[in-house]
């Protein structure tokens, strides 16, 4: 069975400066600390539209400048991830990896060059204190899921859905891409951060993202070594059926949590309306990004590559 697209309901945006973003991230991919890549990585990576593209979508109502620095740090990110995290079942590397990328989240001195992009994006100016702890503490968050993720890799632990879902919501970063709105959006106050009104929308929000990725992830070139850490081998093993029925599972329990969150930005937008406007655009920013990358960075099994080149992007 082929893997379905998956669509949201959500109203989408793109930055009216999305072309300077774009030109933006092509210089910066120019730069040598991109040269690390793998070659499965420069194939199906695509981390220039993982910057530009991503980052104009989500966050279609930012300060240009917080975009364009954001949108650089996502590209670099996703290099790191596919690169250190997702292809490898490696743990002393990847622990190495972990420690080194909390290294430059914390702006240590004398960091490997690798991270040095990492620490470059916590050392703008343009941060408030609160705003920084708010990102690295769901940077932390998403490091820590990585690591448990990778860690039932290797040991071939069988897990339960719900608990893998539990760190899924994390790995995916979605609450870190939600703490940026507070960064790159003057209008929202840090407590509301702080005040656990929006729990379940990060929740919902990184719970569907990670089964739309693992949909997509599930028949991908990419290289991803997930068979007990992946939505869609838990539900075989489970529930003891073949892949067709976990893949209608999958995309059902997908909207599931699309559903759940669009009534938590219903209930909420009365209250906080800037602040769910925003959110919306995350989410449907984040679902319209993934359905593009399907031509590359998701890019099916079955689909036939034509004109195969290094570097080449959907941009």
């Amino acid at each position: 069975m082929n893997v379905p697209l998956l669509e949201s309901q959500l109203p989408i945006m793109i930055h009216p400066q999305m072309n300077a973003i774009v030109d933006d991230i092509k210089e910066y991919y120019k730069t040598d600390i991109f040269n690390i890549s793998s070659e499965n990585a420069r194939l199906y990576g695509d981390h220039m539209s993982t910057g530009a593209l991503y980052s104009s979508y989500i966050h279609p109502l930012g300060n240009i400048d917080k975009v364009k620095a954001v949108s650089r740090y996502y590209c670099y990110w996703a290099l790191m991830d596919d690169q250190f995290f997702d292809n490898s079942v490696d743990l002393d590397s990847i622990i190495q990896t972990f420690d080194g990328f909390q290294s430059a989240l914390n702006e240590a001195p004398d960091i490997e060059k690798i991270f040095l992009p990492i620490s470059e994006f916590c050392s703008r100016t343009d941060w408030t204190m609160e705003t920084k702890e708010m990102f690295k503490s769901e940077m932390n968050r998403y490091l820590e899921s990585v690591l448990k993720l990778r860690t039932i890799e290797v040991q071939m632990k069988v897990v339960s859905l719900e608990e893998y879902l539990s760190y899924r919501a994390f790995d995916v970063a979605m609450n870190v891409i939600y703490s940026l709105a507070w960064y790159i959006q003057h209008d929202m106050p840090s407590s509301l951060y702080y005040s656990a009104e929006f729990e379940k929308i990060f929740e919902y929000s990184g719970i569907s993202i990670g089964l739309l990725l693992d949909l997509y992830t599930l028949k991908a070139k990419k290289k991803e070594i997930r068979n007990y850490a992946h939505a869609i081998r838990i539900i075989q093993r489970a529930e003891n059926c073949d892949e067709e029925e976990a893949i209608n599972k999958g995309v059902r329990l997908f909207y599931e949590y699309d559903s759940k969150l669009e009534e938590e930005f219903n209930r909420l937008e009365a209250k906080y309306p800037d602040a769910i406007r925003y959110f919306r655009y995350i989410q449907s920013g984040s679902v319209k990004y993934c359905n593009e990358s399907r031509k590359i960075r998701y890019k099916q099994v079955d689909d036939i590559d034509e004109n195969l080149v290094k570097g080449r992007t959907v941009i």
